[in-house]
């Protein structure tokens, strides 16, 4: 779906805002609703070559994540350390957002993800010395 949309706005050259809107549009959604407004607003600050950024950058994580499913899958070692670094990159980025505006998600975020990366560090430490 990435891979399509980035052949789409490469070979028309179209904006985000431009796509956005075609997108609302098509789907028959209220331009006036208030999460799609803000859609609309953002879009119109993104340039074509921002987008293709992004979704370059969305493929990108959904190979890694999908690499890194395929080896907890089947309980490869680089499979664990691949989770541990890709959800462990984000802790310290949680814990910004937590201290400069708190929220009881973002809490329950960074707990689930530190709950994570310890389980795969532990699971990935017992396995290694059992071999």
């Amino acid at each position: 779906m990435l891979v399509a949309l980035l052949i789409f706005i490469l070979d028309f050259h179209l904006n985000a805002h431009e796509l956005a809107a075609a997108l609302v549009g098509r789907l028959h959604i209220n331009p006036h609703g208030h999460y799609v407004s803000l859609l609309l607003k953002v879009s119109e600050n993104f340039s074509g070559e921002e987008l293709v950024a992004v979704c370059l950058c969305a493929l990108m994580y959904s190979i890694i994540k999908f690499a890194e499913s395929i080896g907890l899958w089947h309980q490869r070692t680089w499979g664990r350390t691949l989770g541990i670094a890709s959800i462990g990159v984000l802790i310290p980025y949680e814990v910004y957002a937590l201290t400069h505006h708190y929220t009881h998600f973002k809490l329950l975020v960074l707990l689930m993800n530190s709950f994570i990366v310890l389980y795969l560090f532990m699971f990935f430490n017992k396995r290694t010395s059992s071999e």
